[in-house]
């Protein structure tokens, strides 16, 4: 009879064990950036031979106020605010994501938060892109493309290296 009591009290305890063992802590983590983000803001940095925009017009001739006004011009020519409006990026917990804009679906593919969460990889059909994650809360995103060319984008037979930085936030 002691022996029954001792294996009962033994399978009480390996179940309160298990039961306990099962809880919520093996729930899987989500991953903040699941969910649907809308487009807030952007900035674009750019950079010529390793010289801010405006530093580098100031050296090639450009007054201050001249510098600043070509350097506007010139971001313009590249994105506007209204290049994003209407964005939204949804990604799923499966891995999937899909931009679209206005409603419209505009890519799909697989996305990847690589490197403790500080880059964030698309994969669509056509292209593989990397952004550097500035910011992922549960209802922030900044994500930031950072892009290099080297040409003679003056026509000076001199090639000039052009580092352009594209930051773009995002809320839930």
């Amino acid at each position: 009879m002691k022996t029954s009591i001792k294996f009962f009290q033994a399978m009480a305890l390996s179940l309160l064990v298990l039961l306990f063992s099962c809880g919520e802590k093996d729930e899987p983590q989500v991953s903040p950036i699941v969910g649907i983000w809308n487009y807030s803001s952007y900035r674009l940095d750019m950079s010529i031979n390793g010289q801010p925009l405006v530093q580098f017009l100031q050296a090639i001739g450009a007054s201050q106020q001249e510098a600043q006004e070509a350097a506007e011009e010139i971001k313009d020519e590249f994105f506007s605010d209204e290049d994003f409006e209407g964005t939204e990026l949804q990604f799923d917990a499966d891995g999937t994501y899909e931009i679209r804009i206005d409603g419209i679906n505009d890519e799909s593919g697989t996305y990847q938060l690589l490197e403790n969460n500080t880059i964030l990889r698309l994969t669509s059909e056509d292209d593989e892109t990397d952004f550097k994650v500035e910011q992922l809360t549960n209802n922030r995103l900044t994500i930031i493309f950072e892009e290099e060319e080297s040409d003679d984008f003056f026509g000076i037979g001199l090639p000039v290296l052009v580092k352009l930085e594209l930051e773009l936030s995002f809320v839930k």
